[in-house]
């Protein structure tokens, strides 16, 4: 009787959840998901388009942006998409004063047209979005902390599922004095140009249940490193994300571990051996997860309670390997803070909904902004200003 009532408090705070969600309030210069910004992050875009017609379901996520400042003349944003294997596609939008707007990343239509996500992934895939203030002449960034920023991921329900949305708040950086524009290219999150990321980020989950009510809802992870790079020119951030685990008895477990390329997006019982390879984690089957380790440790035959949490970070490693020919990372990997989201989702269950990097979409229900601790000062966002027309020289 105790299991039922603990399980059904549990399904109660999972639908709370949906409503929305932010970390604690941030301290000093650190990022945090409920204040005002010249930077946004959304660490987790989702997309699937049903062109079959075979009754699966599409998958949108829409992008809402607010400026709570009034000006004379409108803000420039310049955003980047980017999927699981780092494609990037960049647009700049003008935003007028008190101006909220959004966008759909499936469609690219809205209150603003913006370049659709589908334009990486043609029937639907995974990946993040970073906006952040810039000059007209999309060269310069500003300081400018009033934006703001949520996203919401719709599932219309037209086939397997019933329809639902899930909202979380973007990543914030605050912006300050003038070294965001000292180094052409670069948004440095170090604390005195942008807002630093934290030095490692900690959440409360329930874990997998593969027999109870909860075994098609799992809790599905994604991570963003805080080094990024988004220029045509591109180089690949790899890393290990490490983990530990304490159960609701405080007993620790240790060891897990997930090896990835600029983006991870993973069912928690999924790291490592579990899933269709036993070498590569989560369900994809491609060079973007290298190997990893761990994933019976999220569950709770292994932990033995209803709640856990997790602290992960970023580190350099070793261990880390990758799929040939896609071993872009060369064996390299470095130490990255990181921003993430964890949601309860189930996958679609059907071979239509990967994405072309063999990335499953899932069909979450709710989900949370992960909280972080510490500070981290290595952070850097790169990108490709436009360049300065030349005046043609005199004869």
């Amino acid at each position: 009787m105790l299991r039922k009532t603990v399980y059904v408090s549990l399904a109660v705070a999972l639908v709370l959840a949906m409503v929305g969600m932010a970390s604690a309030a941030p301290f000093g210069n650190v990022v945090g998901t409920n204040q005002k910004g010249s930077l946004l992050v959304f660490p987790k875009i989702e997309v699937f388009d049903n062109e079959t017609g075979q009754g699966f379901d599409n998958v949108d996520t829409y992008i809402f942006i607010g400026n709570d400042n009034f000006t004379p003349n409108p803000i420039y944003v310049k955003c980047y998409w980017m999927d699981s294997n780092q494609t990037v596609e960049d647009f700049q939008i003008p935003v007028t004063a008190n101006q909220p707007i959004y966008f759909s990343a499936r469609t690219g239509s809205g209150s603003v047209d913006v370049p659709p996500f589908s334009n990486l992934e043609s029937l639907g895939g995974i990946g993040s979005l970073v906006c952040f203030v810039n000059d007209a002449a999309d060269q310069v960034p500003l300081v400018y902390n009033h934006i703001y920023g949520n996203a919401m991921i719709v599932v219309a329900g037209n086939g397997p599922t019933t329809p639902t949305a899930v909202m979380y708040n973007a990543y914030s950086f605050r912006a300050e004095g003038t070294d965001i524009a000292k180094t052409a290219g670069v948004l440095p999150l170090s604390g005195s140009a942008y807002d630093m990321c934290p030095q490692y980020l900690v959440e409360n989950f329930i874990p997998s249940d593969f027999t109870g009510p909860y075994k098609n809802r799992r809790p599905d992870l994604t991570l963003w490193p805080c080094i990024q790079d988004l220029r045509q020119d591109r180089t690949p951030t790899c890393t290990k994300a490490k983990f530990d685990v304490w159960n609701e008895n405080e007993i620790k477990f240790t060891g897990a571990y997930q090896c990835f390329k600029c983006f991870l997006e993973v069912f928690l019982d999924e790291i490592g051996a579990r899933g269709s390879n036993t070498n590569y984690g989560g369900h994809t089957d491609n060079g973007q997860k290298g190997n990893g380790f761990g994933w019976d440790k999220f569950t709770e035959e292994a932990l033995g309670t209803q709640v856990a949490r997790f602290r992960v970070s970023g580190v350099a490693s070793s261990v880390c390997t990758f799929r040939k020919p896609w071993d872009v990372c060369n064996g390299k990997t470095v130490n990255t803070p990181l921003l993430g989201v964890l949601l309860y989702a189930a996958d679609f269950g059907d071979k239509d909904t990967y994405d072309r990097n063999n990335q499953k979409v899932v069909d979450p229900i709710a989900g949370i902004t992960l909280h972080g601790a510490g500070t981290d000062a290595t952070g850097k966002i790169l990108w490709d200003p436009a360049y300065s027309p030349q005046e043609a020289a005199k004869k």
